[in-house]
């Protein structure tokens, strides 16, 4: 499967257009992981309210500690005690933990959306134009040298074709990049620069 073109200079503006695309999905993946770590330190007040929630509840407990050694009350009390604090603490620690991972959330969507508002515009262009290159590229080679292996005594008849493909496929600003005269260079049967501008303008080098 070929991946670039066979003449140096699309193939350069391929691979250029490639390494672009892959520095500037690298940019910004790095971009959107920094907007997303800042974004979700704010997450830290979520924390820092669930922390509080359970040291309330650990409070609890030592208090319950204390009064446990009390004879004959101090176990119900200290029961109680902690069902006291553990209802306070409760609400508490879900809150902040709800905090937390709202704040998550929040920091990954923006981040998301900062990245996706970068990236897409420049792959919708990207994607079909390399993938239309990759396609015409692969399907101009097996059909091109296909028939270059299975028709060694009609060179000539295939040469004409490719020929007559260019004629009639590329407009007159293309086809003079490659000859001055097409029209005449086809009445002539010169079809060496015709077969030249088919290849090259499928990507294909002159082999």
């Amino acid at each position: 499967m070929l991946l670039w073109s066979e003449r140096r200079g699309p193939r350069l503006r391929e691979i250029g257009a490639d390494l672009a695309t892959a520095a500037w999905l690298t940019i910004w993946a790095v971009l959107g992981i920094r907007l997303y770590s800042r974004l979700a330190e704010f997450a830290g007040t979520g924390r820092l309210i669930r922390d509080g929630g359970n040291n309330l509840r650990e409070t609890g407990g030592e208090v319950a500690n204390v009064f446990q050694g009390i004879p004959l009350v101090g176990a119900d009390a200290a029961v109680r005690i902690r069902d006291a604090f553990g209802v306070t603490a409760d609400p508490v620690v879900q809150f902040g933990t709800d905090l937390e991972r709202l704040l998550l959330m929040i920091a990954a969507l923006l981040g998301l959306i900062v990245v996706a508002i970068a990236l897409v515009p420049w792959l919708n262009r990207y994607v079909p134009w390399r993938v239309a290159r990759v396609q015409r590229l692969n399907a101009g080679a097996r059909v091109i040298r296909g028939g270059i292996l299975h028709a060694h005594a009609q060179r000539h008849e295939l040469h004409e074709l490719l020929a007559s493909r260019a004629l009639h496929r590329l407009d007159y600003d293309q086809l003079l990049k490659y000859t001055p005269d097409p029209f005449g260079d086809w009445t002539e049967r010169r079809f060496d620069r015709l077969v030249q501008a088919e290849l090259e303008t499928v990507g294909l080098a002159r082999a």
